[in-house]
């Protein structure tokens, strides 16, 4: 026992010691420091190093776990897509499956105004996956002799969207964005600290463009991958297009991603 507290408290004054090894000036590169963080953007991983006491660097990975939600729809009408592949029906519902995909690199650098002081400004980018959220029907959602031909309708008219399946009969869509987000935003602390271990904040935006949802069309213009037009979206017997075309407008004024975070660094040398 009495060995064992001799080991913890010198350890303890190894810490100490440690901690009082404090960097009165920074310079190029001469510093590197890890950090772990927590925040809207998921688990966080980074590297960073200084350019002078006013000006830090930093790189490094964010996601988010994978969260799948999963949603029942059902069906009202016999269309000829929605015939069961053993011919003994027609499908009355599928099961849908949503999955967020976060997941980025970032380079960002942080000004520091004030040479005593940790508040700095932050400038950098974000850039990974677009496909921020995956969307696909479980089931066999259209007869398999009908993939890539038909599916459920859109509007009406000339201008009338046709989703079209894959060759196993799964319906697919994507909620993207762009894969480079430019960020902008502030915090308080140092990603090198000046001490070996410090603690950051940050507070920002991350600049993602106009979001849109994807998914294979067919239309008088072709098959393919592409965004949907939701001024396209229209059907005077049915308030649910109505309710798709709002909710597609809503998302496409969110440009922006608010990125707060919380993150535990420690100086390497």
């Amino acid at each position: 026992m009495k060995k064992l507290f001799i080991i913890a408290v010198t350890a303890l004054l190894g810490l100490q010691s440690a901690n009082a090894q404090k960097i009165d000036d920074y310079g190029i590169f001469d510093h590197l420091s890890a950090g772990i963080s927590l925040g809207t953007t998921g688990i966080g991983f980074e590297v960073a190093a200084p350019v002078t006491n006013y000006l830090q660097v930093r790189a490094g990975y964010s996601f988010a776990p994978k969260i799948k939600v999963k949603k029942n729809i059902d069906f009202d009408s016999q269309e000829d897509w929605l015939k069961k592949e053993d011919g003994t029906g027609y499908y009355d519902n599928t099961d849908i499956e949503a999955k967020l995909n976060m997941g980025d690199f970032k380079l960002l650098v942080d000004v520091y105004p004030f040479k005593t002081s940790s508040f700095r400004l932050t400038a950098g980018a974000y850039i990974g996956q677009s496909k921020l959220v995956q969307a696909k029907s479980l089931d066999h959602f259209v007869n398999k002799k009908y993939w890539g031909n038909s599916g459920p309708e859109l509007g009406t008219g000339a201008d009338t969207y046709t989703i079209v399946s894959d060759k196993e009969g799964h319906i697919n869509a994507d909620l993207k964005v762009n894969s480079f987000k430019p960020y902008i935003g502030f915090g308080f602390g140092r990603a090198v600290p000046k001490g070996r271990i410090g603690v950051c904040f940050d507070m920002g935006v991350q600049f993602w463009g106009k979001p849109g949802i994807y998914t294979n069309i067919s239309d008088d213009y072709g098959k393919g991958y592409q965004r949907v037009d939701r001024n396209r979206i229209t059907n005077q017997d049915d308030d649910t297009y109505d309710d798709i075309k709002d909710g597609i407008k809503i998302g496409e004024k969110i440009i922006g991603y608010p990125v707060i975070t919380l993150r535990i660094n420690g100086r390497i040398f």
